[in-house]
This record gives C-alpha cells, sequence and structure tokens, in this order.
C-alpha cells in the first residue's frame, strides 16, 4: 500500500507543474489585457481616442 501512495504521489507532480504553468500563462493573458485597457481609458479620458 506505501507503494502505490508513493506511485500516485510522484504521478501528481506533472499534473501540478502542468496547472500551475497554465495558471500563470492566464494570469499573464490577463495582465496585457488589463495593461492595453488602462492606455485605451488613458487616451479616451485625454479624447484622442476618436481623433
Amino acid at each position: 500500500m506505501e507503494m502505490f501512495t508513493e506511485i500516485i504521489w510522484y504521478c501528481s507532480w506533472p499534473v501540478v507543474i502542468v496547472l500551475s504553468v497554465k495558471f500563470v500563462q492566464l494570469n499573464l493573458k490577463h495582465y496585457e489585457k488589463m495593461e492595453r485597457l488602462e492606455e485605451l481609458e488613458a487616451l479616451h479620458a485625454k479624447g484622442k481616442l476618436g481623433e
């Protein structure tokens, strides 16, 4: 039984790593979108968006 739990433990690490990478990628994509939104809001506040 102990060997079985060790196998599960070692097999779960790749899943944890993949999920962590996907989470970081999602956060970076969201960060880029928010940066672009802030740029557009600043342009709109200056009145340059419609010109």
